[in-house]
């Protein structure tokens, strides 16, 4: 009793800035701590049910079941003013090959309508063949709405093109940045179609990392290039000619991170040089020998080719370089010798650093030995020291 009382003097005296300040520090994804100071004070609520329910994911995996969907749509029904502090949405299909509960219920129509301050939505739906047909078009309503900044689309299989283009139809004129990851659809091109598109997207930011063909199609006929800051596109034999096209009129792009999705030869690489704002370049490299596939008459192509013929066209304007090399061998790198690129890169005065970074499965020491030869290769950035390598491991390797 005397601590409740104590807990009453002090909220009493202590300024609400003070305490939002205090609740502000707590990480969003702990709700349980988040939850127990709902409960300290009346003073608390407020701050700490915006805080739970800033971040909503439907449904966590291992709480994908009806009870759980129904106890959501209960709290926001009953207390309409916590569906107003959604920010951010998760929508997640937990087994890539098997429907969730959620997908395939009446349920999730009645919640997603209320959400009517959300800022972003992320979208991790591996086969949209399993959706309840009112469930996806409640989706498609919800990406409509004007409040929606931001949208992440990953793992996604959408079997056919006239799926991508229904999602890519809703999204709205506020959206400033698009994400979509790991996305698959149909080969058909794209058709631009003047009564279904009546606007075009000012993305401040688009990523691209996609094996669909017809979103980059999309992409060059709805995104205003000069409106991007940042971009993110893999490049792949059937799409080189559409990141090209973006490319040239992101004039005024800052940040690149250039993908080489697949292994193939072609005759033109990509020109960076309309990119006058560029200032961070990123280009991921994997090498892999065992898979590499003999050209026609060429021999054994090698895909840092495509690579460093790209990045002798970065302008003058580029300060930050970084190197992503995927690799299977540290012997690999050996294929960095002779190009010119690396020695093009002394003579740029506004390049302030260089980072590699190496993922391997092999041992500590083996990428010791990788890193101590990409200090070799690079040696005039290493003498004016802007060169730095870090080998990273994978996730699972650290973990064991």
């Amino acid at each position: 009793m005397a601590h409740h009382n104590l807990s009453g003097v002090f909220c009493a005296m202590c300024p609400q800035e003070l305490i939002d300040l205090i609740l502000g520090k707590i990480i969003l994804a702990d709700k349980e701590t988040l939850k127990s100071c709902a409960l300290v004070a009346r003073s608390f609520r407020p701050t700490s049910q915006k805080m739970i329910f800033s971040d909503l994911t439907i449904l966590p995996p291992g709480r994908d079941n009806i009870p759980a969907l129904q106890r959501l749509t209960d709290v926001l029904s009953g207390s309409s003013h916590l569906a107003l502090y959604v920010r951010t949405l998760h929508l997640i299909q937990p087994g890539f090959y098997k429907p969730c509960v959620w997908m395939q219920s009446d349920i999730l129509p009645a919640i997603l309508p209320v959400l009517t301050n959300l800022k972003s939505l992320n979208v991790r739906i591996y086969n949209w063949n399993y959706f309840h047909s009112n469930c996806e078009q409640a989706i498609y309503t919800l990406i409509a709405r004007s409040s929606l900044a931001s949208i992440e689309l990953k793992d996604a299989c959408l079997q056919t093109n006239a799926r991508l283009l229904s999602f890519l139809r809703c999204l709205p004129a506020s959206l400033q940045s698009a994400s979509f990851l790991d996305v698959f659809a149909g080969h058909m091109s794209y058709r631009n179609d003047p009564k279904s598109e009546l606007h075009k997207l000012r993305l401040v930011s688009l990523h691209l990392d996609s094996y669909a063909p017809a979103l980059f199609q999309w992409a060059i006929r709805v995104v205003d290039p000069t409106c991007l800051r940042h971009l993110h596109t893999m490049i792949k034999e059937n799409t080189i000619n559409v990141v090209q096209q973006l490319l040239d009129g992101a004039v005024y792009v800052e940040t690149y991170h250039l993908f080489f999705g697949s292994i193939f030869s072609h005759p033109e690489n990509l020109d960076l040089q309309k990119m006058q704002g560029l200032r961070t370049l990123e280009i991921s490299v994997r090498l892999n020998w065992e898979e590499i596939e003999e050209v026609a008459g060429q021999g054994q192509h090698n895909p840092l080719n495509d690579a460093m013929r790209t990045l002798e066209t970065a302008p003058h304007s580029v300060e930050h370089l970084v190197l992503n090399l995927n690799i299977c061998n540290p012997d690999d790198l050996s294929h960095f010798m002779g190009f010119a690129s690396f020695e093009h890169l002394g003579d740029r005065p506004a390049l302030q650093d260089v980072v590699v970074r190496i993922v391997s499965d092999y041992d500590y020491s083996a990428l010791q030995h990788g890193i101590r030869y990409l200090e070799a290769v690079f040696h005039r950035l290493h003498e004016r020291g802007v060169l730095m390598a870090i080998a990273v491991r994978p996730p699972s390797q650290e973990e064991d």
